[in-house]
């Protein structure tokens, strides 16, 4: 093939469409960088809602009947039994019935259960240190006059 020797000459023009090329391309690159960063998901938020979620259905669970009684119900029924004392028997009983539960629901988890209304906040199931906790998420459900707050951290 024969070139003509204006084209060959003509290094104007190929430089400045190598450097519409050069624009385009690095054009390009940056669009790329900006849809990826702005695609970014922070991963504390999407994992302070599957928390959230989780605490959520494990309450529900605990509230939920099985056989005749939910565990929940099961608890109020032994604190009603006791006239509300919570004394040393009664709370090593129903810890190891919260505890056997949830260690095997969220065995890599800490956790702590409160009754909140007629014991006045007593701690009824505790696993961890929760003052070393980052992040808490939390749900309370009511049986009667009974207030239990359960909260994973």
């Amino acid at each position: 093939m024969i070139l003509d020797k204006k084209i060959i000459n003509d290094k104007e023009g190929y430089f400045i469409f190598l450097e519409g090329i050069f624009a385009i391309l690095m054009l390009f690159i940056v669009l790329m960088a900006f849809i990826s960063f702005s695609d970014f998901q922070n991963p504390n938020y999407d994992r302070n809602i599957h928390e959230s979620k989780l605490v959520n259905d494990i309450m529900e669970l605990m509230i939920s009947e099985s056989d005749n009684y939910s565990l929940l119900t099961f608890i109020v029924l032994i604190l009603e039994k006791n006239n509300n004392n919570l004394n040393y028997n009664t709370k090593t009983y129903i810890s190891s019935i919260v505890e056997n539960f949830l260690n095997k629901l969220i065995p890599h988890k800490n956790y702590i259960l409160v009754e909140n209304n007629i014991l006045n906040g007593e701690i009824i199931a505790i696993k961890g240190d929760i003052n070393d906790a980052s992040n808490l998420s939390s749900s309370t459900r009511n049986i009667g006059k009974y207030s239990f707050t359960l909260s994973i951290f």
